[in-house]
């Protein structure tokens, strides 16, 4: 997932609830802002924003460099010192939830949301059978795909209604799935066990004469992990980072509301499984980790001619603020995570992530594990 740099494990600690929220203005008429859980582009703005802070970074002259369509790189060479310019190579990958003991030696616990393509027993919790589809190899009465694509329908022939399942795997669960194994119901961890929203009432205040405005009430629901809960993130460094490159790299305004979590380096970074096809008759599938824009809506560039079918859960609809504009950026539309594509072959030198732009790669969108499928 990281190409030849030099990757370091983080777990962040939240300090206190935080708020992530999406490009919709907050105006007048709104009554509640809710926290989603954070983007790859916020994690990457902070750890990237912390670390020129650490290094002195001219940010007038870094906005000045971005206004003249300078790459990121380029323009964090130009904005600090010459030993700080390994800032604008690095990479961020993540966030992903976790869980942990907070021992720096002890491996964390990364859990990712549950392949769309992953069923259960409709209106049943705890303890059944899970289900995953998978594309058919037999022809389906009214089903045309494009002539020069097809791609197969997903597919279950057990006779139960099902639907698919919410929360997320652990990483037994998740290498199970990628094997092409049966995945328990033990191992898909509730959404309601690793965070919960904290509702908070606030009042708009007067700036001329510091009292509480008429009829400016409204209410923010914060993003509250549980006990154990951190946010794990990889930091990818270039070659020429120097040693103890992220030393520094101590506590994170992360997200908004001047929120804070602390970091916490790991030993080793987390061991993300893989499979590759091994018999006769497996072919290869791709599990995004983490939400990916690509210029063909739902489709990524690198599977072109090779795509069997997919299962593709919605999008995650995000802007963000321009700092060279001074202003939000155009909307963008995303496929979330947990997203699965089954493959006729992957090539060895498939890319690293699946993003389609050199600064949606270095943000971390389209990390993905390798897995296996057979014909239903």
């Amino acid at each position: 997932m990281n190409g030849a740099m030099k990757t370091v494990g983080l777990c962040l600690e939240a300090l206190d609830v935080l708020f992530f929220r999406d490009g919709r203005p907050f105006m007048d008429g709104t009554e509640q802002m809710l926290s989603g859980l954070p983007l790859p582009q916020t994690l990457a703005g902070a750890i990237c924003t912390a670390l020129m802070q650490a290094a002195g970074c001219d940010f007038g002259r870094l906005r000045h460099a971005l206004e003249e369509g300078k790459p990121f790189a380029e323009a964090v060479r130009e904005a600090c010192s010459a030993e700080a310019h390994w800032i604008g190579a690095l990479a961020v990958r993540g966030p992903w939830l976790a869980r942990w003991d907070k021992n720096p030696a002890t491996p964390c616990e990364v859990l990712v949301p549950a392949p769309a393509t992953l069923h259960r027993a409709k209106g049943k919790t705890g303890g059944q059978q899970l289900f995953a589809l998978a594309p058919l190899q037999e022809e389906l009465p009214g089903w045309h795909p494009v002539p020069e694509e097809q791609r197969r329908p997903l597919w279950l022939k057990e006779a139960v209604v099902t639907e698919p399942v919410e929360g997320y795997l652990t990483p037994a669960g998740l290498s199970h799935f990628l094997e092409g194994k049966p995945v328990s119901a033990t191992e898909v961890v509730p959404a309601g066990d690793l965070f919960g929203l904290d509702y908070r009432i606030g009042i708009g205040i007067s700036p001329e004469r510091l009292v509480s405005e008429e009829s400016q009430i409204y209410g923010r629901g914060f993003l509250a992990l549980k006990q154990g809960v951190f946010l794990y993130a990889e930091v990818c460094l270039p070659d020429d980072a120097p040693a103890g490159a992220l030393d520094k790299l101590t506590t994170l305004a992360f997200g908004g509301e001047s929120r804070h979590v602390l970091c916490h380096r790991l030993k080793e970074p987390f061991a993300w499984p893989r499979e590759v096809p091994s018999t006769e008759g497996q072919k290869p599938l791709v599990l995004l980790t983490t939400p990916c824009v690509f210029a063909h809506g739902w489709k990524p560039e690198a599977f072109t001619g090779r795509l069997a079918a997919a299962a593709v859960s919605g999008s995650v609809a995000f802007s963000g603020w321009d700092l060279a504009r001074g202003g939000p950026k155009p909307t963008r539309f995303a496929v979330p995570a947990g997203s699965v594509y089954f493959l006729d072959d992957l090539p060895d030198d498939a890319p690293f992530l699946l993003a389609e732009t050199e600064d949606d790669r270095r943000q971390g969108w389209g990390c993905y594990v390798r897995g296996v499928w057979n014909h239903v």
